[in-house]
């Protein structure tokens, strides 16, 4: 027992000194509205009080934490058969959200990290989510090798943001589950930085999960759905001021009995001109998609016959602002400008036409089976103002409106009222 004391006695201020913290608390603020269900409008807001701690002993041992206590609420207001409007109430609830709690280090070219954090794949088109699990990374050639295996059925279910199968959509409405979808999640990555100088750095990666729900928690008409993706990322400059950035991925799997094939590609161009933060994109994005006679919604409800839906795990890389559309079934096409003339301050004009793909459902419930054969769901336009006039304050303003197209339906109640839809949206960000 004296030994162990006077050991610690030598080591532990050598130890103590070492040690390195820092911290604080985040209040973020969020309302916008209105999203259009039926013959409701619907404005929310989603404010989150936030915890974050980083210590270090070494390079080797490092903890970090960042959890959140949000408060998610909406507000309907719905028309009537005399065109008339009624306020239907505020419903709202609190819920934690937890983004990461592990340890993490470095060692002669091989990191780790291990616990709750959040992982995104290469491109972030498959999934960034939050996980358990070991992520480990280590410089092998030229280049380095990422490896992550993980789990999400730990996560909030109002925190998750998986939604591949009607089975998912149903349990994030549960009030008797506080875990979301649970998902094994495997993936692998190697990244071959400026292969041909600065013209392309090169990045293939395969990503895979299975679905783990219990039986009892499958929802008629859904069944489990196993994928694995296989990704080949390009970037570099074209020209000093030119710049691309592509990803193709290619989906194959299983949903129940059914075979589950799909494919994404994606190419966007970026114009920066030297001397400023401003930027001027264009990118076109196209992802598979199956039509109505062989599934009744976009989760695979009641699914027949092979399907060629590109879905990913996550929604992080969803499209559209007034419509907020789920990277399946989808055609997008974008020009961004952005202004900004320091990091205090951006002002940001876009403009993004929304198709289909083929004729089936997307992720909105404005897309129904209508009988309409046209692929063309509108073309939507965006305005933000962006300001950040100190480190521990930012604030954004977003305006959006989309002028729909004929595979849009609007509920003849509301019809009258929306010749457009039309969304505002306001965040606020203190950190203390």
């Amino acid at each position: 027992m004296k030994k162990i004391l006077l050991i610690l006695m030598i080591y532990l201020p050598t130890l103590l000194s070492a040690y390195e913290h820092t911290g604080g608390v985040r209040l973020d603020l969020n309302a916008e509205g209105p999203d259009i269900y039926g013959t409701v409008a619907e404005f929310t807001t989603t404010d989150k009080l936030s915890l974050w701690y980083e210590s270090s002993l070494n390079d080797l041992f490092k903890f970090s934490f960042d959890g959140s206590l949000v408060y998610d609420a909406n507000a309907r207001i719905a028309a009537d058969f005399n065109q008339e409007l009624s306020y239907l109430g505020l419903d709202g609830e609190f819920y934690p959200e937890l983004n990461a709690l592990n340890m993490y280090g470095k060692y002669a070219g091989f990191n780790y990290r291990a616990g709750r954090q959040i992982f995104a794949d290469p491109s972030a088109l498959i999934i960034a989510h939050p996980l358990d699990g070991l992520a480990i990374s280590m410089r092998l050639g030229p280049g380095l090798l990422s490896t992550t295996l993980g789990y999400t059925g730990l996560v909030n279910s109002k925190a998750s943001d998986i939604t591949m199968t009607s089975s998912d959509v149903n349990l994030a409405s549960d009030s008797d589950s506080f875990f979301g979808p649970s998902r094994i999640i495997e993936s692998v990555s190697y990244t071959y930085p400026e292969i041909l100088g600065p013209y392309m750095t090169l990045t293939g990666g395969i990503t895979a999960q299975q679905d783990m729900i219990k039986d009892e928690k499958i929802s008629t008409g859904s069944d489990r759905l196993h994928t694995v993706y296989f990704q080949l990322d390009m970037e570099g400059f074209l020209l000093p001021v030119l710049m691309y950035d592509t990803s193709l991925v290619f989906q194959t799997g299983a949903l129940g009995d059914l075979t589950s094939n799909g494919y994404l590609g994606e190419f966007t161009l970026y114009f920066l001109p030297g001397g400023t933060n401003s930027f001027v994109s264009l990118g076109a994005l196209v992802s598979s998609g199956e039509k109505w006679e062989n599934r009744e919604d976009y989760y695979g409800q009641n699914a027949s016959g092979s399907q060629n839906q590109f879905i990913p795990i996550s929604n992080s890389g969803s499209r559209g602002y007034v419509l907020d559309l789920n990277l399946g079934n989808l055609t997008a096409i974008e020009l961004l400008v952005s202004l900004s003339g320091s990091n205090r301050f951006a002002f940001e004009l876009s403009t993004t036409t929304l198709l289909r793909t083929v004729n089936g459902p997307v992720s909105s419930s404005l897309i129904v089976d209508n009988g309409e054969d046209s692929l063309f769901i509108g073309q939507e336009a965006l305005m933000a103002f962006k300001f950040r006039p100190a480190s521990d304050f930012g604030a954004s303003i977003n305006l959006g409106v989309l002028v729909p197209g004929e595979a849009v339906t609007i509920n003849e109640e509301l019809e009258p009222f929306l010749p457009v839809l039309p969304k505002i949206g306001f965040d606020l960000s203190f950190s203390f």
